[in-house]
């Protein structure tokens, strides 16, 4: 048995109770020599062991079983050893000893455990994880399979991998393992040769000017002698399609590219190649940007209102390029192109949620302007409740004064059926919530969901309790078939015999149903009633054809989705459209809210205007038009770094009156597009970045050293936010770190503040490569040897030995004593306090004790006693016997006595002598007549 002091210092305080016990000893004067003796020890013992329990003694038992923990490198490079690496690891378990333990780890980007630490001789039989396996870390996974161990544990790490690490630090967490006495042995594997075309690096000007030919340059390696195909995108649009031959080894290319577009530029350089066995190294990305005159992005609906802007802003020093809502961008970088976008009557319906994030991102984060004008199509009749485009506009599409709305019934019909699970179903209850929040509470709603058979989720209705409702319609959950007759009848026999104003169906499925039913005869009855339907038909699945007609027989509107995103727009849409009170279209001259830059514009007057759309201003939006009913006509405002203005009347004299033919339309737009520009110039900042795997640094350097302070904003192309937060590391220097998801391009923007205002942008692209794991690498047998030897093991031929206990020293369990020390001296200090306060007499132990030894030795002395006089009575007893024999004889020669009435008595006296003297023991008869002798 070992003992272990966790906290030796404790013993130290042995000193000072030596003299704490001398002290003590000098108190106990009135007390007697064994009593004092007495205190003196349980004093001492008491403080022992509190010393001990304080010191943290332990008992160490030696631990005999190993726990062992096999970590397979599941990357890119070792995707072809996965099926050898669990046989071997099978292998090993079979010749473990019972009562060993076993783990698993997968590495990839990231550890995780495939099987947590157990004695049981079933290793894993397949891989459960998923891993991220462009990446390496085998750091990472060490410290996993260390953490697995208990910290008494004989513990060894065995690591499979081919040594290629592009993450972490695993000799340093080698080198941490051996220190805390476990061992890292590593078994490696061979780099599997693989027939590899590569593109190494893309080159293109970071600055380029307008009209110039710029040079975009590539280098690829190849492992073999093939033709290849070169494929080069500017902003998404393929620019160059070449074909090339490669050699094997290094290939050098250069091309030739006319630079037509100022803004932002993202190219992407892809191969193409018959044999290439690797793909993920066929692509790589350049980011550039072109200087030039301002540009505007003009996105119009189906009216084509906004070609009489296109014509203003091209009579100024402004570019301005008109597009289709169809033809609206998918990445970010086309986006910041532009000084600002402008959206004339475009539904939200016909844009996806993804491409308002990017308008808000670019606006937000990166300065873009933005601005919207009124139509049928645009703001609240347009969807735009609760979206990403409200949210940067200086006004919000709910409108105040519901009540001088119209009486209203809704009901919406929403499919349930299986094939709505996941994302169809959550954006069809947020559509559902979307168009609840619009109505007021005394609104008439009903909500059936429906499969095979329809559900009354919400009672048809007056709203009353909002939450309740909208709790209610989060509940609906998918599942069964689809009848879209029998829950659209009952709709309308729900809402066809109610007073209300206004009466519509909404009706969401993805499926179809029986085309046998009598739909025109139910919709044209429920037109009698003034019920109203609209169809919205999800995916390919649904019956278009069915769905379009139902709508046109219910005078309602039909949308085909393809994406289910827009599901929620379309629903907010709806809503609003039946209201109808959305649509101001009494004709009125707006009122100019003064102090503002454009009040000279309206010197001699104000035109009339036919017709806007109501929405509430924000709080902090500045108005510069007004209705007569103080709505909101022309606003503006600041949001993040972009200035955003909302225009709630149209482009065209139908409902702008005759405002597009008052001789101040052109100018009034060119100073309302262009107050919108970006209004910081860029400063000049240095920026160079470090890869490491799938973490990047970013150093910035100023141009100068002022006091101001940087903050940066990083998103990727999707529009995505991405973690980035920049740290001054000196005067005018800062760095940040991000992780990255993949290969591509990060849009960056550096806001120069002072006091807590912007007073300076910088906007730039950051390219991050494809990772070092689709670079073939041989085995790095140097990695390998140096993480065996600062783990404390070696480098294994065979799994033999992975259970055995080499290189490691004894380990033990250790049973803590603290508890056990420190009762066993509460025990003894109350009987201290016994013996002290209570006067506890401990004398009366040595008085028994002598007492009882007494008694046992008269005991002892009267036995001896008595045996002597017994043999002396024998002796005597024997003579006397004799003597009476001769007496006898004489009595018998004596004359016989006559009894006398006296005589008679005696007899009776001797009997009763006799009984009184036959009831007393042979020990008592005997101890009378030695009495009687020593009488005589």
């Amino acid at each position: 048995m070992v003992f272990q002091v966790d906290n030796p210092l404790w013993l130290l305080t042995f000193i000072p109770m030596v003299l704490v016990l001398f002290l003590y000893a000098r108190g106990l004067t009135a007390i007697s020599g064994g009593r004092k003796m007495i205190l003196m020890v349980l004093r001492t013992l008491v403080f022992t062991l509190v010393i001990l329990a304080l010191a943290g003694v332990q008992i160490l038992s030696p631990i005999q079983h190993m726990a062992t923990a096999f970590v397979v490198d599941r990357s890119h490079s070792m995707q072809d050893h996965e099926n050898g690496a669990l046989e071997q690891v099978q292998e090993a378990v079979d010749g473990k000893a019972p009562e060993d333990e076993v783990g698993v780890i997968s590495t990839g980007a990231k550890a995780q455990v495939e099987i947590p630490l157990t004695n049981s001789d079933d290793a894993v039989q397949s891989f459960q994880t998923d891993i991220n396996t462009s990446y390496t870390n085998l750091g990472a996974s060490l410290q996993l399979g260390g953490s697995l161990f208990s910290g008494d544990a004989k513990g060894r790490v065995v690591l499979m991998t081919d040594g290629n690490e592009n993450v972490g630090d695993a000799v340093r967490q080698a080198g941490y393992l051996k220190r805390q006495g476990y061992v890292v042995d590593v078994f490696p594997y061979s780099t599997t040769f693989q027939q590899d075309i590569a593109i190494d690096s893309f080159d293109v000007p970071e600055n380029i000017y307008l009209g110039e030919q710029a040079s975009l340059s590539l280098s690829i390696q190849s492992s073999i002698d093939t033709t290849s195909t070169v494929r080069v995108q500017q902003n998404g649009e393929l620019i160059l399609d070449q074909e090339v031959n490669l050699n094997a080894g290094m290939n050098q290319l250069s091309f030739e590219h006319l630079v037509t577009e100022d803004g932002f530029h993202t190219f992407q350089a892809e191969i193409v190649a018959e044999g290439d066995q690797v793909l993920e190294n066929n692509k790589l990305s350049a980011f550039a940007e072109t200087k030039g005159i301002p540009r505007v992005l003009i996105v119009e609906g189906k009216d084509g209102a906004a070609v009489n802007l296109e014509e203003s802003l091209n009579s100024s020093a402004v570019q301005a390029d008109r597009i289709p809502v169809e033809l609206l961008p998918t990445q970010l970088s086309n986006f910041l192109q532009y000084d600002s976008i402008v959206m004339s009557n475009v539904s939200a319906h016909t844009m996806t949620e993804s491409q308002m994030n990017l308008i808000h991102k670019a606006v937000k984060d990166f300065g873009v302007g933005f601005v919207m004008t009124g139509g049928e199509q645009s703001y609240g009749v347009g969807g735009y409740f609760k979206t990403p485009i409200e949210r940067l506009l200086p006004v919000d599409m709910d409108i105040k004064g519901k009540k001088e709305l119209p009486s209203l019934g809704l009901a919406i019909v929403l499919d349930k059926s299986g094939s709505m699970g996941g994302n169809k179903m959550a954006l069809a209850r947020e559509a559902a919530v979307r168009s609840i929040e619009l109505l007021r509470e005394k609104d008439t709603l009903g909500v059936i969901a429906f499969d095979s058979t329809p559900w009354q989720i919400v009672e048809t209705g007056p709203i009353g309790d909002k939450e309740d409702v909208i709790k209610k319609v989060r509940s609906i959950m998918p599942s069964g078939g689809t009848d879209i007759f029998t829950p659209t009848a009952q709709a309308f026999s729900q809402l066809g015999p109610m007073e209300l104003k206004r009466k519509h169906i909404i009706l969401l499925t993805d499926g179809q149903s029986a085309a046998s039913m009598n739909y025109r005869q139910m919709i044209q009855n429920g037109k009698e009633d003034g019920v109203t339907l609209s169809t919205v038909a999800i995916g390919t699945g649904a019956d278009g054809p069915l769905l379009d007609e139902m709508a046109q027989i219910g005078d309602g509107r039909f949308y085909q989705v393809q994406n289910a995103t827009k599901i929620p727009t379309i629903l907010s849409r709806e809503t609003a459209l039946i209201t109808r009170t959305y649509i101001e279209d009494d004709p009125f001259y707006p009122k100019l809210v003064r102090g503002y830059e454009w009040a000279p514009y309206f010197a001699n007057g104000v035109p009339r205007m036919n017709a806007y759309i109501a929405t509430s201003p924000k709080g902090r939006a500045q108005q510069v038009l007004v209705s007569e009913k103080n709505d909101p006509v022309l606003s503006r405002w600041q949001y993040g770094l972009g200035k955003t203005v909302a225009w709630t009347s149209d482009l065209t004299g139908k409902w702008a009156g005759e405002w597009p033919s008052w001789g101040n339309w052109s100018p009034l737009w060119n100073d309302i597009v262009t107050w919108t520009f970006p209004q910081y110039e860029n400063d000049a900042y240095e920026i160079t970045k470090q890869v490491e795997g799938n973490e990047v640094t970013l150093n910035v350097k100023a141009a100068d050293e002022g006091a101001s302070t940087l903050e940066g904003s990083l998103v990727n192309e999707a529009g995505e936010e991405v973690d980035l937060n920049l740290q001054a590391k000196a005067p005018g220097v800062y760095e940040g770190t991000f992780q990255t998801d993949g290969a591509g391009v990060y849009f960056l923007n550096l806001t120069e503040q002072e006091d807590g205002e912007p007073v300076g942008t910088f906007k730039t692209g950051v390219v991050v490569p494809y990772s070092e794991e689709y670079s073939f690498e041989p085995t790095n047998e140097k990695l390998i040897g140096d993480i065996a030897e600062a783990g404390g093991g070696k480098v294994l031929e065979n799994m033999n030995d992975v259970f055995s206990t080499r290189g490691l020293g004894p380990r033990y369990e250790k049973q803590d004593l603290f508890y056990f020390l420190l009762a066993l001296a509460l025990i003894l200090f109350m009987l201290d306090v016994a013996i002290r306060r209570f006067h506890v007499n401990l004398a009366f132990i040595g008085k028994l004790r002598t007492s009882s030894e007494k008694k046992k030795k008269k005991e002892k002395q009267v036995t001896e006693k008595r045996s002597t006089q017994l043999s002396q009575l024998k002796s005597a007893s024997t003579k006397r016997t004799q003597g009476s024999s001769s007496d006898e004889n004489k009595k018998e020669k004596q004359p016989i006595i006559q009894e006398t009435p006296d005589s008679k008595q005696k007899p009776p006296k001797k009997e009763k002598q006799n009984e009184s003297s036959g009831g007393e023991s042979r020990e008592e008869r005997m101890n009378r007549l030695l009495n009687a002798k020593k009488r005589k």
